[in-house]
């Protein structure tokens, strides 16, 4: 039985709990929330044996397996360490891994060095659509890509200034806090970016109400070019899109049980079915607690979607295109 210890009591510790809660082969054994009342709330729903007054006191719990770190970005760093130091082996981490380039360059460092496995919670790899883009791209069956086009909006956004999604020092706006998710599969596709351009509000003061948004090119080394745009709006259309040019056919998803290729003449629609994404996700966690089974998503991988993150906003801070 596999003793797991949430860092985190919100939104994303519970939604993991909830999909780990039923399962046979391990326990929500400890909690920590800065809020102690959350980290209470969290122990009577779950069952939970154990609250801790810091996340140093869990990081020392010789009891706990496996840690999952679900508070903000910005304390990543910190609470990985504390794990590190203390022997934990097995970690999962919520997006986005950190918010400063150099403490994931010293968590990579640090990670080989104590021998951990970390998994970062980049769940769109386990979107089945996606999955298959990544298919189909490494099998040649849209040729030589040229294009991407990549869109997300999300139409009901509604934090207030003082909130930590609306702060952009610390959560880093829809580029570093959504946007991640969207390079991580980039990455995954065409591999190692070579430079980036971007204009971007970053909660730009003057707006009387918390909005942000971001229009970017990334080039990758492979000759792929991708426009990329995300928006945190307070109104409007959502959508959610990927669109990939090769020279034999296109391909786009927009979620669902569809992928939709293209080609002169011809339209076909590829059934790819749905599953739960943090359902899966949950499922690989426990399988690298348990047999050491390498994760889809790695610390490195979390690093290298943070770096297009920071690298973007640095080009938007500039309205320059800036080099990796």
């Amino acid at each position: 039985m596999l003793n797991i210890a949430v860092i985190g009591a919100g939104r994303m510790g519970t939604g993991h709990a909830d999909l780990l809660k039923s399962r046979q082969d391990c326990k929500l054994f400890g909690v920590y929330d800065i809020i102690p009342e959350n980290a209470k709330n969290f122990a009577a729903k779950y069952g939970t044996q154990k609250v801790y007054s810091s996340s140093a006191e869990l990081a020392a719990d010789p009891a706990i397996d496996a840690v999952l770190i679900c508070n903000y970005s910005d304390q990543h760093y910190q609470t990985l360490i504390e794990l590190f130091n203390a022997g934990k082996k097995f970690i999962f981490c919520e997006k986005a891994l950190v918010r400063h380039l150099p403490d994931g360059e010293d968590l990579l460092k640090r990670a080989d060095a104590v021998k951990v496995m970390v998994m970062v919670g980049h769940h769109r790899r386990y979107i089945p659509g996606y999955a298959r883009l990544h298919e189909l791209i490494a099998a040649g069956e849209l040729g030589t890509v040229r294009m991407v086009k990549v869109a997300y909006c999300h139409p009901g956004y509604a934090r207030e200034w003082g909130d930590f999604f609306a702060d952009f020092e610390r959560c880093g706006g829809v580029i570093l806090d959504m946007m991640t998710h969207l390079f991580d599969l980039l990455n995954w596709y065409f591999g190692e970016p070579e430079s980036v351009s971007a204009r971007s509000l970053m909660f730009d003061r003057s707006q009387p109400k918390p909005v942000d948004f971001v229009s970017g090119t990334l080039s990758y080394k492979n000759g792929v070019i991708c426009n990329i745009d995300g928006s945190w709006q307070r109104c409007g259309v959502g959508y959610d899109r990927i669109e990939i040019y090769g020279d034999k056919a296109c391909a786009i998803f927009e979620q669902g049980d569809k992928l939709h290729i293209y080609r002169p003449g011809e339209h076909t629609e590829l059934l790819v079915g749905t599953s739960s994404p943090y359902t899966e996700q949950m499922k690989a966690f426990i399988d690298m607690a348990t047999n050491g089974t390498q994760p889809l998503i790695t610390l490195r991988d979390g690093f290298n979607s943070v770096r297009v993150a920071l690298k973007m906003i640095e080009a938007a801070r500039q309205n320059n295109t800036v080099e990796f």
